[in-house]
């Protein structure tokens, strides 16, 4: 089991250091699907390896000034709340229910990223705000973007980067700066709630972490050799195939799972 959570750190590193994006969108179902962890605990544990990582990355890009301190402000101010709502949301769901819930808001955020990480390559480079939106406008995402990366662990990469991108008068390094800062922020606090919560599992994050280091360091080469629109086309399309198996074939398995149980009830004396 422990090398099979390794191997999944490293291959799901070996895409975010080729295309920064993709880290909670393929890890959390990765873990759930590959290695069998609760989907609670594969969200709460991928919070805190995201925070390792953004730690890292954010101190970068911090040094060679390519973030945007006023937007992440803004973020921050309705991210948080944001992610404060989304643990209070599954901290109040029932627990012989949590997981089947989780799955099916965690396929259906993937196909949305999917499909918006498609959307994003189709656009026409050309095209490029010349002012950034309304605070009140980055308030707005960074509260969506809590609610669902708290719930979830995937929004902050795949959904932020792409309305980034839309919306605001930056360059690629300063977007991804600002993304990946303002996802630091965000993943230390909804890791302290699901910590709170007890789901957050310290063995796991660490484990994932022995294989994701090196494959981001590989990734990172990788993506100076490789056409970067080929690396997120092909993340966008497994994005949407691991959400519609998370979506449809797992709630299958689900509702099989608590159908069983019943029918043998009925068959005892």
């Amino acid at each position: 089991m422990d090398f099979e959570i390794i191997v999944i750190g490293f291959f799901v590193g070996i895409i975010v250091g080729a295309t920064s994006t993709g880290g909670g969108a393929l890890l959390t179902p990765a873990l759930i699907l590959i290695a069998n962890v609760p989907a609670s605990i594969a969200i709460g544990s991928d919070v805190l390896i995201a925070s390792g990582m953004k730690l890292f990355g954010g101190g970068f890009y911090i040094l060679r000034r390519k973030v945007d301190w006023k937007t992440i402000k803004n973020l921050t101010i309705g991210s948080i709340p944001g992610a404060v709502l989304g643990i209070l949301i599954l901290n109040n769901l029932p627990i012989s229910e949590l997981d089947a819930y989780i799955s099916r808001a965690l396929g259906i955020v993937l196909i949305l990223a999917g499909t918006f990480m498609a959307l994003l390559l189709t656009i026409n480079k050309r095209f490029h705000p010349r002012h950034p939106p309304r605070w009140w406008i980055s308030v707005v995402l960074g509260f969506l973007t809590g609610l669902l990366v708290s719930m979830t662990s995937i929004g902050s990469g795949s959904l932020l980067l792409c309305a980034l991108s839309l919306l605001y008068p930056f360059s690629a390094t300063t977007i991804i700066g600002t993304d990946i800062v303002h996802a630091l922020f965000l993943a230390l606090v909804a890791t302290v709630g699901h910590s709170i919560a007890g789901r957050v599992d310290i063995a796991l994050a660490t484990t994932v972490l022995l294989g994701a280091i090196p494959g981001v360091l590989i990734g990172a080469k990788l993506a100076t050799s490789m056409p970067e629109r080929i690396l997120r086309a092909s993340l966008a399309i497994v994005l949407i195939v691991i959400g519609i198996q998370l979506t449809v074939f797992n709630m299958v398995s689900v509702q099989a799972q608590s159908v069983s149980p019943t029918a043998q009830e009925r068959n005892m004396p």
